[in-house]
């Protein structure tokens, strides 16, 4: 099964996770619950969001430990959607 805006699969190791979210993990208790559903489920709750070309993880920290902890290999992913400009 897969959560819902999953845009496909990639091995853990492909995402870049940038130095901002390793400098400020996610609290005890967020993993706890993202890994508590794994348990429940059997899949995380959400994809993981990262940009399409480089790789790089914009969201889900919490999720992406939590699957390194559990053994999640390869994840679900989302790309990050490009912002909209507004024109005047």
């Amino acid at each position: 099964m897969k959560p819902k805006g999953t845009e496909e699969f990639i091995l853990l190791d492909k995402i870049v996770v940038t130095e901002g979210f390793l400098k400020t993990k996610p609290s005890v208790e967020k993993i706890h619950q993202a890994i508590e559903h794994v348990k429940r489920t059997g899949y995380l709750d959400e994809p993981i969001t990262i940009k399409r070309e480089s790789k790089i993880l914009t969201d889900g920290y919490t999720r992406y430990i939590a699957a390194q902890k559990m053994g999640i290999d390869p994840v679900p992913i989302a790309y990050e959607k490009a912002p909209l400009h507004n024109h005047i």
